[in-house]
């Protein structure tokens, strides 16, 4: 009779267990079409920003697997080894020496290659927000639509990969605490070593799942020694680096950020505000899940927006060079700002009401990488952002479910998509005039019998060393009277020539996205650094890119 009931009580639980395990799968397979199909139009996006190194890293270690960072590169206007200009650990470029090795190394193949991380994050946010919210379908496509995401996973930078390796991490992590299996902490800690490879940024988890582990058992745990994984993974490579090198890279890194933050380091007001209007606008998305139907909150965003952006025009915008109009900069800026403190604001306030150890695991993650972009790295830099997209989008979520918000949802995450997809095309716009400005020189001079030279370095670089140009040293200058030198005008870092010593040849105007900013210089947005401007996007009327070539007299 005991066998009968528990097999029909089995029977019982299949049943109710299978339709739920076929949404899952349904959702999944609509996660993973999703991600794709919106990548898809950017997949012959132009090798940008930091693109080259991570590409040329590759290169080196298709021709020395052991030996990543052995050689030399002219990235600041001189040439100096690897291990000095990549700030980043090697396990994303031996990805790519593995891809392309196969699929070859052209745009197209790399972006392919780079959606299996896209995928893989949206998935593991998916898993890791069913613990925290009901509607973890719709926080995983609110994590994708955000911009610093599709910006992101447009590129085949580390960053994405860091996030895949990230949140699967935390998953395991979080599955071992409830099923108390150990090989679950142990794959977490190689996630996480992996993770460490790939960004170093990646150590954070080390801290954030500790105290997770320590707040919700109330007392030391065996299971805390499986982090001592990673641990001892990142000081074998810096051991290892320091032996080969004759610099421990993880340390180096720590000291190359301090040493750039103390030399160009706004002041710590203006630097603040600069970090909650990045972390605004990265997760601009989640204005569209917030409901101003109390008149209070109204009240508070009114003062908020009103507050920040007379911050930005007197604290921030004097500090800025622009060549576009100054009100959208600090009108923005304070739109961006409010947005930031709200986000903050509404962690610490889901931990007041709820008082658990999920929602101080949130608030910890959010913090943490908001501390981090903002104070400790070498400039507030968007890309470093992207960890928390999950959490934010968690907390979004529970936010709308708190008032019931379904409708809302569908048309939320419509906006959303919208206008992160805006965004991002402007980013893929800066890329292409890159590649289009070095084919414009290569057209006209790459026949020539004379060596030709140019200034400018990211994607610009890429493609004029394609074609045979030179790039310029400045501690070792070698162009002769006759000979033609072409640069990026946004290139901070040139070498300016008297006006005596240059005839001018050409002039080339481009514009990227006329009214939608993400990086050119003068326009008051710099996603990749906050150097080249405040925000981390823009609507105004952004100035074209430019670039030249003159003759040396």
């Amino acid at each position: 009779m005991l066998r009968r009931v528990s097999l029909g009580a089995l029977n019982s639980f299949s049943s109710k267990l299978t339709p739920i395990v076929s949404d899952s799968r349904r959702n999944l397979v609509w996660l993973a079409l999703i991600t794709v199909a919106a990548l898809s139009p950017f997949l012959n996006k132009a090798f940008h920003v930091d693109d080259p190194l991570f590409i040329w890293m590759a290169e080196q270690i298709t021709r020395h697997p052991l030996d990543p960072y052995g050689f030399k590169v002219n990235w600041a206007g001189f040439a100096q080894p690897m291990t000095d200009v990549m700030q980043n650990p090697p396990l994303c470029s031996y990805y790519i020496a593995l891809v392309a090795s196969v699929l070859g190394w052209n745009e197209s193949a790399l972006h392919v290659s780079f959606l299996s991380w896209a995928v893989m994050s949206v998935i593991g946010t998916f898993f890791v927000a069913r613990r925290f919210c009901s509607s973890a379908f719709h926080v995983a496509l609110l994590t994708f639509f955000t911009p610093v995401f599709l910006i992101s996973a447009t590129t085949v930078m580390c960053d994405v990969m860091m996030l895949g390796l990230w949140i699967w991490a935390i998953e395991f992590w979080l599955a071992g605490l409830d099923r108390e299996q150990w090989w679950r902490f142990l794959v977490s800690a190689l996630l996480i070593s992996a993770a460490i490879l790939t960004k170093y940024f990646a150590v954070s988890l080390v801290p954030l799942l500790a105290v997770y582990t320590l707040v919700r058992n109330r007392r030391l745990s065996v299971h805390l020694t499986w982090l001592l994984i990673p641990v001892a993974v990142l000081s074998n490579y810096d051991f290892l680096t320091e032996q080969k090198y004759g610099r421990a890279l993880f340390s180096g890194a720590i000291t190359t950020s301090a040493a750039v933050t103390s030399g160009t380091r706004l002041p710590r007001p203006v630097n603040a505000l600069i970090g909650l209007a990045s972390i605004g606008g990265c997760f601009f998305s989640v204005i569209f899940f917030c409901s101003f139907r109390s008149k209070r909150l109204l009240v508070w965003a009114v003062i908020s927006l009103v507050l920040f952006a007379g911050a930005f025009r007197f604290f921030v915008v004097p500090w800025q060079y622009l060549e576009a109009a100054e009100a959208p900069v600090w009108f923005e800026g304070g739109i961006f700002a409010a947005i930031g403190v709200g986000i903050l604001a509404m962690a610490a306030a889901d931990l007041a009401r709820r008082r658990s150890p999920d929602a101080l695991f949130l608030l910890l993650w959010i913090g943490g990488t908001f501390f981090f972009s903002t104070f400790l790295n070498w400039s507030v830099t968007s890309r470093t952002l992207l960890p928390a997209a999950p959490a934010v989008a968690i907390l979004a979520m529970r936010r709308a479910e708190q008032r019931r918000a379904s409708r809302v949802t569908t048309y939320s995450l419509a906006a959303a998509a919208v206008c992160s997809m805006l965004i991002a095309i402007s980013d893929y716009r800066d890329a292409q005039c890159e590649r289009v400005a070095a084919r414009f020189f290569q057209e006209r001079y790459a026949s020539g019998s004379r060596p030709f030279w140019f200034q400018g370095h990211w994607g610009f670089q890429y493609y004029m060393q394609q074609w045979g140009a030179i790039i310029y040293d400045r501690s070792n200058p070698q162009v002769r009277p006759g000979e033609l030198v072409a640069g990026a005008f946004s290139d901070v870092q040139a070498y300016r020539f008297p006006d005596e010593q240059i005839i001018m040849q050409d002039w080339l105007r481009l514009t990227a996205f006329p009214f939608l900013g993400v990086s050119t210089l003068g326009g008051g947005a710099s996603f990749y650094s906050s150097f080249g401007g405040p925000l981390p996007w823009i609507v105004n009327n952004v100035p074209p890119q430019r670039y030249y070539c003159f003759k040396v007299r």
